[in-house]
């Protein structure tokens, strides 16, 4: 026997359905969450008591918490088994509910997903948010998650204390789930049916805030860069006017050299503990930092001499273009080999 958790919040029928196929069709517990859901409501609960271990939030917690009050249960009652979390709305069938929980019965410390395919039949609103927020999360980990919103997840019973330490009260949660797991657990895709109720009217899915979440270590990188970029700028613009009397190419290399080498150590220092949260030592991660500082230097002087020699840019304008495309470059080698901490992943679809 496995356990399903169902977080629900302002409920309806749906929700008595779902429960009453998983009683009937699956060995399973069903652990129902109700997250301060209106008086209106109470009726639906008091209908389906006799199907569900119901746990109560005195008020509106958000998702996130509903599903961490339901993993902090079933870790007191001790058992090693299956975890399967699924929507109140009626979008998983039983069958996918138990197809997940059999898979992660047989998959240990994997995380499983069951993942929908986004066909033009889609409300459009669905299929923005998730193609929006499986390009940013794949930039953000590396790791290709084709529906980056699902709600049916299942992992076995020893990997509820990795859940609990996982940060998020309302939707975020789930997200940086996904986020964290694939830095820790090898992630299982199960093609499941993609059922939409009202053009999926009950999603509270925010696809520009919540794919902010995702994105917020791409933008602590972009205002750290800034600030070295704008140490940089200054640094070089300076020695440029104070060495007018050197010739050009000499100029160059002077002001571009003490700019990098004034800028690379704040931005060194910023990344490492603001950015990555890096805790490798300094020794390992300013060796690689360094090395990719020299070749961006050396890429970024060679740039913008022969930009500016061949194509007559202006030298102030140069190093803003040249810095533009060198941020991407040095982003995605600072994620994903220098301040990289997190253990090989594998993406496997069924």
């Amino acid at each position: 026997m496995y356990y399903v958790i169902i977080p629900a919040y302002e409920p309806d029928q749906k929700l008595v359905q779902l429960l009453a196929e998983v009683h009937q069709q699956l060995d399973c517990q069903i652990i129902l969450v109700n997250d301060g859901s209106s008086p209106a409501t109470q009726s639906i609960f008091k209908e389906v008591s006799h199907l569900a271990t119901i746990l109560e939030h005195p008020q509106n917690k958000g998702k996130g918490q509903a599903l961490q009050t339901a993993f902090r249960y079933i870790q007191s009652l001790d058992r090693e088994t299956v975890v399967v979390t699924a929507d109140a709305d009626g979008q998983h069938s039983c069958q996918d509910i138990d197809r997940l929980a059999r898979a992660a019965t047989h998959l240990p410390n994997r995380l499983i997903l069951g993942v929908r395919e986004f066909t033009k039949d889609i409300p459009f609103r669905s299929r923005l948010g998730n193609q929006l927020t499986r390009i940013l999360f794949k930039l953000q980990t590396g790791v290709p998650i084709s529906d980056t919103q699902t709600g049916l997840r299942a992992f076995q019973t020893q990997m509820i204390p990795f859940m609990l330490g996982i940060k998020g009260d309302r939707y975020e949660y789930e997200m940086n789930m996904l986020i964290q797991a694939s830095q820790h657990y090898l992630i299982t895709e199960i093609p499941i049916e993609t059922i939409y109720i009202d053009d999926n009217a009950s999603s509270h899915f925010r696809p520009i805030r919540d794919s902010l979440t995702i994105y917020k270590n791409l933008f602590a990188f972009a205002l750290t860069s800034l600030s070295a970029f704008i140490i940089d700028y200054l640094v070089y613009a300076t020695v440029l006017l104070s060495l007018n009397w050197l010739p050009e190419a000499t100029r160059l290399l002077l002001a571009n050299s003490l700019g990098r080498i004034t800028s690379s150590v704040c931005n060194f220092r910023m990344n490492k503990s603001m950015v990555f949260h890096n805790h490798r030592s300094i020794t390992n991660t300013a060796r690689g930092y360094f090395s990719l500082a020299i070749l961006l230097f050396v890429g970024d002087t060679l740039l913008q001499y022969f930009l500016h020699t061949l194509l007559g840019i202006n030298l102030y304008l140069v190093k803003i273009l040249v810095g533009t495309l060198l941020f991407f470059v040095s982003w995605f080698i600072q994620k994903h080999f220098i301040f990289q901490e997190r253990k090989t992943f594998s993406h496997e679809i069924s």
